[in-house]
């Protein structure tokens, strides 16, 4: 805990530098998942600690400092407390009015981004015009993070602190509270994939989501059954039928360009929505390159599509993954309905 703590307190320090004296006061919270991917590797956090002091030391001696009123580093317990930890936030930050800006910095993997965001999507928009968002890249896959590199990442602290606002993807099952995608949402394949990933990412070293492919592959209809899927794309024109039929995967993200899987565009272009036709064992694996470079669209059983509403129906169960969570859906959550919420939260972005 002893590298963890000088590691979140070197980023927190990092903000009392962003871009000048001038700019006005600033409250920094800095949430931190001690079991996030990033921090298993004592060496990895050892050289990235010599890297962030070095950065501070400098910028110590020469640059002037932001005034910095509140500056406080928080630790997940638990599954779900990054969300917790969140709305407390937000909850103070209502009842006192500080009207100061509020930067919240995420220490963790897409797991601590989806519950910080989760959080935030519910938020009054009022706190949410003085809340701007940074996500790390600490994790396994780091789809959602709003840097790639640790050095991206710090010139956004260091910067001006320019924002875009980002939306989400709101999935709600039948009978069950909503649940939240901040990248994508895919249900079939994909999401056994990533169920296999997230339990064995700790014994496989590099990336787990690419060395699980063939295994998913191999083992996906074996395990799951895929049955017809019924997809029904809904816009302001009305509604597209896609004739029901055994998918390998679909997936929805909040916008185009996303990816998953460790940066693989499975959306590279301006769709939001692709399917996958069913495709044979020796065929997913031959052909997985082309989603790797995100040229999968020159596959006959791939197709995209552009909507904000989706409605999902199935008779049977199947994986879906949100941000790299998955869970297992069962006949009694069909319909699923996808929809894509307005952009609200405001994340750092150069």
């Amino acid at each position: 805990m002893d590298l963890i703590s000088t590691y979140a307190n070197g980023v927190s320090e990092l903000t009392r530098f962003s871009h000048a004296e001038e700019q006005p006061p600033l409250v920094v919270d800095v949430i931190v998942n001690p079991r996030a991917g990033f921090f298993k590797s004592q060496a990895m956090v050892s050289r990235q600690i010599r890297e962030l002091q070095k950065k501070l030391d400098d910028l110590r001696e020469r640059a002037p400092r932001r005034k910095v009123e509140i500056n406080r580093v928080h630790y997940t317990e638990h599954v779900g407390h990054a969300r917790l930890i969140t709305e407390d936030l937000l909850d103070s930050e209502s009842a006192y009015d500080s009207g100061m800006e509020h930067l919240l910095i995420g220490c963790g993997g897409d797991g601590t981004s989806n519950e910080i965001c989760t959080a935030l999507v519910h938020a009054d928009t009022g706190v949410l015009e003085r809340l701007k968002l940074l996500r790390l890249p600490l994790g396994t896959g780091n789809d959602v993070a709003d840097a790639h590199t640790f050095s991206e990442a710090y010139d956004l602290i260091l910067g001006a602190q320019h924002s875009a606002k980002t939306g989400a993807l709101r999935v709600t099952a039948a009978g069950a509270p909503a649940r939240y995608s901040f990248n994508i949402a895919s249900i079939g394949l994909d999401a056994f994939i990533a169920g296999l990933t997230n339990r064995f990412k700790r014994v496989i070293p590099g990336d787990a989501y690419k060395s699980l492919v063939d295994i998913g592959s191999l083992f996906y209809e074996q395990k799951v059954k895929p049955l017809p899927i019924d997809i029904r794309l809904q816009g302001d024109d009305g509604e597209t039928r896609i004739d029901p039929q055994v998918v390998s995967m679909f997936v929805m993200g909040i916008s185009g360009g996303r990816t998953y899987g460790g940066h693989l565009p499975v959306l590279p272009g301006e769709d939001n929505i692709c399917v996958v036709g069913r495709m044979g064992v020796l065929a997913k694996i031959r052909n997985k390159k082309l989603f790797f470079l995100g040229r999968h669209g020159e596959l006959s059983e791939v197709t995209f599509y552009r909507a904000p509403r989706v409605e999902v129906r199935y008779e049977g169960s199947i994986p879906m993954q949100l941000d790299g969570e998955m869970v297992l859906l069962t006949e009694r959550d069909f319909p699923v309905r996808l929809e894509v919420l307005s952009p609200r939260i405001q994340v750092l972005h150069h």
